[in-house]
């Protein structure tokens, strides 16, 4: 006799009863989802405010997410502060390369941790919309 093993489910085959479903060490069922929307994508038509010609870029997840509050927070610009999110640099670093004229004005704040923190203000006209 084997003991049972390969007849009875062990741990988390006997826990969730599906192949693909895991538990973590405290007990969190997590499933798999399909990323297939995760990333949701945008064209948008960029007229650089400096007079150079319009462009259409595409952008998807996070880095659209960082556009469209921009779009929204218009000439005032946005914060990490007023827009949490955990990577703004990032972001606007990606949209920066896909040449989004976006600038970075430096700002001081005070609190229990006094510093400085950057305000992105986009440098453009910026519609959802075009073709690449």
């Amino acid at each position: 006799m084997s003991g049972g093993q390969n007849e009875t489910p062990r741990g988390w085959q006997a826990d969730t009863g599906k192949e693909g479903r895991y538990a973590n060490a405290a007990g969190t069922l997590n499933l798999p989802h399909d990323n297939g929307d995760a990333k949701s994508v945008g064209l948008y038509r960029v007229t650089p405010s400096d007079g150079s010609d319009l462009f259409t870029i595409e952008a998807k997840g996070r880095d659209a997410w960082a556009l469209n509050r921009l779009i929204e927070a218009g000439p005032k610009g946005c914060t990490p502060l007023e827009e949490p999110a955990p990577r703004w640099s990032a972001y606007v670093h990606r949209l920066r390369e896909l040449n989004v004229p976006i600038e970075t004005i430096w700002e001081k704040h005070g609190g229990t941790y006094p510093g400085k923190h950057g305000r992105y203000v986009l440098r453009a006209d910026v519609r959802k919309g075009g073709a690449v």
